[in-house]
């Protein structure tokens, strides 16, 4: 019993000092790691928050290791800020149960030309349980901490507040009538207003699933006997940006749309997306899209989405007459994370005047968006390539935070989702 309990005080000292310098953020750390998944009551497009009140397995992983053989992997979970830093709080203070457990649910891809292992957990279980509101990052690693494979990001909600917001027609900037969307948040929170609400409120605004424009840690505007607003705020200002593109290749027998071409090779199907340039001066086209994310599936209903839908190689083609002078070009959407790296950044052929990319992507149906990256502010814009247009149906994710003043951490006590259209 002495050798289990200092194994156990070990390995929170372990976590303590290994979350210090973690990136709390959706990474992978592994190139063999694909198509991660997680996402709360079985539907693959809600975002991975659940009530506190009733948790129990009501979030779903899914992910794949590519020629993996089958090896069992671990998870454990850390408790952060609303800023998504690791809080200075004990474990046991956000979590009951083993300090990580095993990822040994997995089974092998069927009648695939590239082989992978697929994993699969329902989680919280009772054998480790949070315990209270606010941001948590999902760990995944090998045989110890050292051995990362990706990390998540989820949250857990105790709404004790209302959160709504609208979209006016016009921002408080006129400049910007046409290309921004510019929103008006109201939380209604008559049990928590103190004197020291403007101190502890923190509020974040994301666009669709983005995570490199979110708006951080807003304080209120105005004050009010029963409600709070955050209003006349520049960060609560966005690009309106465009629908986004769309394909899918669930059926590698079915030419869909925006898919150029399908082959298959020895070794994998290959598909490419249709010749794409810049939107930037286009008048607005309104069609449906599913906000930048992705839904994996096989067209056919008797196989199983997990084990039997194929990986393909994506080919991306940007027209382009030079290449940009300031600016890197980068596919933007749920199929590569919502990250900006070597995978999705777009070369330039000069040969074929142009920007190419390829991706291998799991069998589903995607959105994305070109996208550039300044060399010099690291900022992401749609300006030059998607352009901006007030009429964009964008989806704006809302999440209230209040810092507990007696426990010493961030409570989620408010959280909506709300359509700009």
């Amino acid at each position: 019993m002495k050798t289990i309990t200092l194994f156990i005080l070990a390995f929170c000292a372990s976590i303590g000092a290994f979350a210090q310098d973690l990136l709390c953020g959706n990474l992978n750390y592994k190139p063999e790691v694909q198509t991660v998944l997680l996402y709360a009551d079985d539907n693959q497009l809600n975002d991975p928050i659940i009530p506190l009140e009733d948790m129990m397995g009501r979030l779903t992983l899914s992910f794949d290791i590519i020629d993996g053989e089958g090896e069992v992997l671990n998870y454990t979970f850390i408790h952060c800020n609303h800023d998504w830093q690791p809080t200075e709080i004990q474990r046991i203070q956000y979590a009951s149960g083993y300090e990580s457990d095993r990822l040994d649910d997995y089974a092998f891809s069927r009648n695939t030309l590239i082989d992978y292992v697929n994993y699969q957990l329902k989680f919280p279980r009772e054998e480790m349980m949070p315990l209270i509101s606010g941001n948590y990052l999902l760990i995944v690693f090998g045989d110890d901490l050292n051995d990362l494979y990706f990390t998540r990001r989820f949250m857990i909600v105790d709404e004790k507040a209302h959160v709504g917001a609208t979209v006016p027609r016009y921002p408080d900037d006129l400049t910007l009538t046409d290309t921004h969307q510019q929103l008006n948040v109201r939380v209604n929170m008559s049990n928590y207003l103190t004197g020291n609400t403007q101190l502890y409120s923190f509020l974040t605004i994301r666009q669709n699933g983005r995570w490199d424009n979110a708006a951080e840690g807003l304080k209120p505007t105005y004050v009010y006997p029963d409600y709070i607003s955050f209003e006349h705020h520049p960060q609560t200002v966005f690009e309106g940006t465009n629908q986004f593109i769309r394909f899918n290749t669930s059926n590698f027998y079915f030419q869909s749309e925006n898919l150029a071409h399908i082959r298959q090779t020895d070794e994998s199907f290959e598909i490419d997306i249709a010749t794409a340039e810049s939107w930037a001066k286009k008048a607005y086209t309104s069609y449906e899209d599913i906000h930048g994310e992705k839904f994996i599936y096989i067209e056919d209903e008797n196989l199983d989405n997990a084990t039997e839908a194929d990986y393909c190689r994506v080919n991306f083609f940007y027209k382009s007459e030079a290449p940009l002078t300031h600016e890197d070009l980068y596919i933007m959407g749920a199929l590569n994370d919502w990250c900006f790296n070597e995978s999705n950044k777009m070369t330039y052929d000069y040969r074929l005047h142009g920007y190419t990319c390829s991706m291998v992507l799991k069998q589903g149906y995607y959105n994305f968006m070109f996208v550039t990256l300044d060399r010099q502010t690291h900022e992401i814009m749609t300006d030059l390539t998607a352009g901006n247009h007030w009429e964009t149906n964008n989806v704006y994710k809302l999440y209230f935070y209040f810092y507990n003043t007696l426990k010493g951490y961030d409570e989620l006590i408010g959280y909506s989702v709300v359509n700009s259209h």
